[in-house]
């Protein structure tokens, strides 16, 4: 019932800072502003790739998005996913109780907040497009024009850590549809991995559980609770990339110098939140010729 992962949201406290910072690390250019007042923030769309976008959100009033900014810092603050299946999912959400906010539509799309404590402190927002002429509106009339590329393919996965893997990989199905086709620990990252293809087959939930009490991962768990922890796009080369980043000064490590993080089927740069306005990020490359997506499994473009 969720085709595609399009929009990842951050809150930022300057959104002239984040758009530069982006654009310099990452090659994205913003394609749409806007001022949204009615949720008290002003916001920068930047394509990630494929029809997919960043959302640099700065709030500019009292409300949600700045108490959640004055509490957790900047930070990723929303996953907004688009469906074809607005009737049927949204009645379905209600009829399990979610914690859900439809929102008036508008003559380009319809759309509804999930609240966090429905979706393991994930925020979502689920929209369906009505406009025939713009694939994804929220981006502006002009992105499909836009002449500068970004460094990044697309954003493939949005990871959400949880305190009970069993029980979020359940509750993620029921809501919505969608299946682990993988599940495997990282011992680079201490963390028991459970992945979600989306139904368009493009883009993917990773939910994550921390393997030890005293572990980076546990820790951010205990300090924040539950919600959204890193964002991992595709990449070209992850070569090339790692020398543009060093000439950048960025602060990141990568998996070429770790030593257990191999035969994975893709090689990967981390991009340090502390350097990223609060975004851990993965930029992986896809090593195998055989499988889009390795971290899917070996089998789940083939179902």
């Amino acid at each position: 019932m969720l085709d595609r992962l399009r929009q990842v949201a951050f809150l930022v406290k300057d959104l002239e800072e984040g758009k530069e910072l982006y654009r310099r690390h990452l090659g994205m250019e913003t394609c749409h502003s806007k001022d949204l007042s009615n949720y008290g923030v002003v916001n920068a769309v930047l394509p990630a790739g494929n029809g997919t976008f960043i959302e640099l959100l700065q709030p500019t009033a009292d409300g949600a998005a700045r108490r959640y900014l004055e509490r957790r810092g900047e930070a990723p603050y929303m996953l907004i996913f688009e469906t074809h299946d607005y009737d049927r999912l949204i009645p379905h959400l209600k009829s399990l109780g979610v914690q859900l906010t439809e929102e008036p539509a508008t003559g380009e799309y319809r759309h509804a907040f999930v609240h966090p404590r429905s979706a393991n402190g994930a925020l979502l927002e689920i929209v369906e497009v009505t406009d025939s002429a713009n694939p994804w509106p929220p981006a502006g009339p002009d992105w499909q024009t836009q002449a500068t590329q970004p460094l990044t393919k697309q954003i493939r996965q949005m990871a959400v850590l949880v305190r009970d893997l069993d029980q979020a990989i359940a509750r993620w199905e029921e809501m919505f549809g969608i299946k682990s086709t993988k599940r495997f620990q990282v011992s680079f990252t201490d963390l028991e991995i459970a992945v979600l293809p989306l139904a368009g087959k493009d883009t993917f939930i990773e939910l994550a559980q921390p393997t030890g009490d005293d572990v980076p991962s546990a820790r951010f768990l205990e300090r924040y609770g539950e919600g959204i922890y890193l964002t991992i796009y595709e990449i070209e080369d992850s070569l090339a990339l790692d020398d543009y980043l060093k000439g950048q000064e960025a602060r990141y490590t990568t998996s070429r110098v770790t030593s257990n993080y191999v035969n994975l089927g893709f090689n990967s740069i981390w991009l340090h939140p502390a350097g990223m306005k609060g975004a851990f990020t993965q930029l992986s490359q896809v090593l195998a010729e055989d499988n889009p997506w390795p971290p899917a499994g070996d089998t789940w473009h083939l179902e």
